[in-house]
């Protein structure tokens, strides 16, 4: 259960670890022609930041970040067919979010390899230092779907074959309610979220944009 329990964390740290990417990286690394990732997560709800509103859905645009995919393949998290990757983060209640990860084999974002959806809840917003708003929350679920046969083999090897994944049905693991800090800033429909951690508030807010959509 302990090696469980590790492993969550290491496949829910995936869903936010990209926000860290430089902003010199990220202009290198979106897809030529501006495409953002797509969710079927229904958005509803607002959540008060100050004097904005965070609502709706916001989503980053396709990237390719080799460095960030040769990091996850190495570490036998994401199968050697991923070529893209993005972000998707959804408002669904008044304190309830989605933080979503997509990944792709094609450089385009058009076809899927795995995806990720991290539910949350309690979530609760303190006060400005700036721009950045410190938050916490809860982790309540992931559901991981993977999309292709090789998807299916790294995520079943991942956790040593003791659970089993179909192609296309998402398979939901609990996050035992895990308690998280995050740091967000939103200027205007832009929204930047910052590496969560079960410590401390992050010191920065990440640097890749989520265009709301």
């Amino acid at each position: 259960m302990k090696n469980l329990i590790s492993l969550l964390v290491l496949i829910c740290s995936v869903a936010v670890v990209l926000t860290s990417c430089s902003k010199d990286e990220e202009s290198t690394t979106a897809a030529s022609t501006t495409k953002y990732i797509s969710t079927t997560t229904t958005a509803s709800g607002s959540i008060t930041m100050g004097d904005d509103t965070l609502s709706g859905v916001y989503a980053s645009e396709c990237l390719t970040s080799a460095t960030f995919i040769a990091f996850f393949v190495t570490a036998n998290v994401w199968p050697s067919e991923v070529k893209a990757f993005g972000n998707v983060f959804v408002v669904t209640g008044s304190d309830n979010i989605s933080i979503e990860l997509y990944t792709f084999t094609d450089t385009s974002c058009s076809t899927s390899s795995m995806s990720y959806k991290t539910v949350s809840d309690n979530v609760t917003v303190g006060s400005a230092s700036g721009s950045n708003y410190p938050v916490t929350y809860n982790n309540q679920t992931q559901a991981i779907t993977v999309h292709t046969t090789a998807a299916e083999t790294t995520t079943e090897t991942l956790y040593s074959n003791t659970l089993d994944w179909t192609v296309g049905t998402p398979r939901v693991l609990s996050q035992l309610g895990q308690f998280k800090y995050g740091l967000w800033t939103l200027s205007g429909t832009t929204l930047y979220e910052g590496n969560d951690s079960t410590s401390a508030t992050p010191t920065s807010a990440g640097t890749v944009p989520y265009v709301k959509q």
